[in-house]
């Protein structure tokens, strides 16, 4: 193994006493990574241990890097015929990093480091929606999917062929890290049904989840999601996209207060019905007895809008009146329910092209939906509407 010309070193693979460690070459062998695996490429001297040791243990047999680790630097020199040699530009990954100074003009980070949220389904939305929820800072997460990477999957999920036959939560705890190394992941491999409900509740319950986010494919576990929610007053954030996402629908379930998952498939069931068939199983579910019906799964770019919108909701819900930017849009996203129409087809196949019309239903853009909770909801219908403050914050009466 040669040199690289630049080196990357993890702070915290130098955390403990390691003498010896693997160099993972990167770009065509111009860049290193350090990261701490145990190996015999790398040698590492420690200042206070240089009088005794010097450089001379990069006579090692395998080491084409001698690196000391002093007070406030790492030296990486290469190893040129047993003995150290050139320096090599080394960029140190520190043990603890912010990697969120850039947005605290919008919000404190710390924030949502202290938030916890349960993310049910983790394919082409539901891995975009943890991705963007880690990079905002977002600290502690539950990831629940059954379901394995498939190679089909890749050309909409974030996980890539690296990743194909991983199960989902691992390969995207480890997407979590990837952006945001403290973050606290717990994953589950549950099947979300009848007989798991009670199991998937305790482990939302268990992480003590400020919000639920409902990214799975079918009705059915929205509808079982739903109900769990609901009984349990846990705020929820739902998407959805129609056939060939050629538009979807986002809803924000705050139990007791707006309409439920339960009430939209109740008044609107034609458009509760309309749902992608992305993958062979999603097919046997409505196939006919006399002809099969095939998956038809929408572009990533069809589904990422509907998605993007579900970290929105999210971070209002998890913001609340912590952040001056996010204070505003909250008076904004007050619907309880948005649609998005990517394309005119199937049930919008009759809107006029969008041209530069701004004052019509058109495609490529969201529009808030008013709907009530209804009274025969099997959901939430007869439960109590109590409005707190927290909630929904007013201003205080003017003073005579």
């Amino acid at each position: 193994m040669s040199a690289p010309r630049h080196v990357v070193v993890h702070g915290a693979a130098l955390a403990e006493d390691v003498g010896r460690l693997a160099l993972r070459l990167l770009d065509d062998g111009d860049l290193g990574v350090i990261d701490g695996t145990a190996g015999t490429d790398v040698v590492v001297v420690r200042e206070s241990e240089s009088d005794d040791r010097g450089d001379s243990a990069a006579t090692a047999d395998g080491a084409v890097l001698v690196c000391q680790v002093e007070a406030d630097a790492v030296r990486c020199r290469r190893v040129v015929d047993g003995e150290p040699g050139e320096e090599v530009p080394v960029t140190v990954v520190p043990a603890s990093i912010d990697v969120f100074d850039r947005v605290r003009g919008i919000f404190e980070t710390d924030v949502l480091r202290d938030r916890a949220v349960a993310v049910l389904g983790l394919g082409s939305g539901g891995s975009f929606i943890v991705r963007e929820l880690a990079k905002a800072g977002v600290g502690r997460f539950l990831l629940l999917d059954h379901d394995r990477l498939e190679p089909g999957n890749v050309s909409r999920h974030e996980c890539g062929l690296n990743d194909v036959g991983r199960l989902k939560a691992l390969a995207v705890r480890d997407l979590v890290h990837r952006h945001n190394p403290a973050a606290e992941v717990v994953t589950s491999t549950l099947h979300i049904d009848g007989k798991t409900r009670h199991e998937v509740l305790a482990l939302i319950g268990k992480l003590q989840a400020d919000l639920v986010v409902c990214a799975t494919d079918s009705r059915e576990s929205r509808l079982l999601v739903n109900r769990l929610c609901v009984e349990n007053g846990l705020p929820m954030v739902i998407g959805g996209v129609f056939q060939r996402a050629y538009g979807g629908i986002v809803q924000r379930v705050i139990p007791g207060l707006t309409a439920c998952y339960q009430c939209y498939v109740q008044a609107l069931p034609a458009q509760a019905g309309d749902t992608e068939i992305s993958s062979e199983a999603d097919a046997a579910r409505f196939s006919y007895t006399d002809r099969a019906v095939l998956p038809q799964p929408g572009l990533s770019t069809d589904v990422i809008p509907i998605a993007l919108h579900m970290v929105k909701l999210s971070l209002v819900e998890l913001l609340g009146q912590e952040s001056p930017a996010f204070r505003g849009l909250s008076q904004d996203l007050v619907a309880p329910l948005y649609q998005w129409v990517n394309r005119r087809e199937a049930a919008h196949a009759g809107l006029a092209p969008m041209g530069v019309s701004v004052d019509e239903l058109s495609v490529l853009r969201w529009y808030g939906v008013l709907l009530p909770r209804l009274d025969d909801c099997a959901g939430c219908g007869k439960r109590e509407v109590t409005v707190t403050d927290e909630l929904f914050p007013v201003e205080p009466p003017p003073q005579p």
